[in-house]
C-alpha cells in the first residue's frame, strides 16, 4: 500500500504543469529585492566616481596655476582674469574649466583669480550625485564642504 502512494506521487509530481502562485512570487520577490540592492550600489559608486573626478580636475587646476607661477616670477595671473583661458594659452592646461561651466555633476566657478593667487570652487549640481562642495586654494590646497548644498561655501581641509 506505501509503494502504491509513493508511485502516485511520482506520477502527479511529473503531470504538473507550471508553477503555482506563491512560487511565483516568491521569485519576483527575491529578484526586486536583489535589483533594489544593485541600484542602491550603483548610485553610491556613481557618486563616489564624481567626487573623485571633481578632485582630480580640481588638483588639475591647482597644479597648473603653480606651473604658470613658477613660469612668471611667481605670479599666479596675470591679472585679475574671469576664466581660466590664460592657463590654456600658456599651455598649462588644457581645459577651461569655468568656461566649460558643468563638468559632470559639478559647476565650476571662479572665486577669484588674481597675480597673488586663486580660489576656484566647483559646486554640486544634484545633490543626489554628490555629498561635498570642493574648493581649490593657492598653493593647490584642496577643501571641501559638509553638504552638497548650492549654499553651502564652509570650505574645509580634510
Amino acid at each position: 500500500m506505501i509503494d502504491k502512494l509513493a508511485f502516485y506521487d511520482k506520477i502527479n509530481f511529473m503531470n504538473r504543469k507550471g508553477f503555482t502562485l506563491v512560487e511565483i512570487m516568491f521569485v519576483v520577490f527575491i529578484i526586486s529585492f536583489l535589483l533594489s540592492i544593485a541600484v542602491v550600489q550603483g548610485v553610491k559608486l556613481r557618486k563616489s566616481a564624481n567626487e573623485s573626478n571633481v578632485q582630480a580636475n580640481l588638483k588639475s587646476i591647482g597644479t597648473s596655476f603653480e606651473i604658470y607661477a613658477a613660469g612668471n616670477g611667481g605670479l599666479y595671473a596675470p591679472g585679475d582674469m574671469p576664466n581660466l583661458q590664460f592657463l590654456v594659452d600658456a599651455r598649462c592646461t588644457p581645459h577651461d574649466f569655468i568656461t566649460i561651466g558643468q563638468v559632470g555633476n559639478f559647476r565650476y566657478i571662479v572665486g577669484s583669480i588674481t597675480p597673488t593667487g586663486y580660489d576656484i570652487r566647483a559646486m554640486a549640481i544634484n545633490s543626489v550625485l554628490a555629498d561635498h562642495n570642493y574648493q581649490v586654494l593657492t598653493g593647490g590646497m584642496l577643501r571641501r564642504s559638509d553638504t552638497s548644498g548650492t549654499g553651502d561655501t564652509n570650505f574645509k581641509s580634510y
